[in-house]
């Protein structure tokens, strides 16, 4: 009588582990999914944001006739905006491939190293199209004579480069969340 209810004791047991750990499992998927979620949003946010901005400030670039800008700006304002509107779109198309739902752990993995790739490909590249663009257009302001619209021009270097900073430390503080999440399906 013993040996019975052991062994039924026994199997309850295993079947209480064994939906703890599916619980556990899914509690794993859910934040991953979350936190890809999280990511998709930011990075929907910013491509948004590029979209309606960028457009508006080449028209008002363009009709406002007192900045006389290079033909050699031009060009690399445009080569500058092709590689911020290809990089947010990698990004989208990687975090879209990143589910934990119908691939495996290994397999999730993989397509978070794509992406977290993706992401500092994708920032050194922006940044070294952005170096020239800026260097040519503050060229471009010193010969136009005003003195006010360079030191414009070095303030809101400065001061772009701040939030610019802050908007990739935040960044990245999602894509290493987005990593341990992962780790921990290990």
């Amino acid at each position: 009588m013993e040996l019975e209810e052991l062994k039924q004791n026994w199997n309850i047991m295993e079947e209480r582990l064994g939906r703890l750990e599916m619980e556990q499992r899914q509690q794993q998927n859910n934040k991953v999914v979350s936190k890809v979620k999280q990511v998709q949003d930011r990075v929907l946010r910013r491509f948004t944001i590029v979209v309606i901005c960028l457009p508006l400030l080449c028209w008002l670039l363009v009709h406002n006739r007192a900045y006389d800008f290079s033909v050699l700006t031009w060009i690399l304002l445009f080569l500058f905006v092709a590689v911020i509107l290809a990089r947010q779109f990698a990004w989208m198309v990687l975090l879209r491939r990143i589910d934990c739902l119908k691939m495996t752990v290994r397999e999730v993995c993989l397509a978070e190293g794509r992406f977290r790739m993706s992401f500092k490909v994708g920032i050194a590249v922006s940044v070294l199209c952005a170096v020239p663009l800026l260097a040519s257009m503050i060229w471009d302001m010193s010969r136009m004579g005003d003195r006010y619209l360079l030191i414009g021009a070095w303030t809101g270097l400065a001061v772009g480069l701040i939030i610019g900073l802050r908007l990739f430390f935040k960044a990245w503080s999602g894509v290493k969340e987005l990593r341990e999440a992962i780790a921990d399906l290990q």
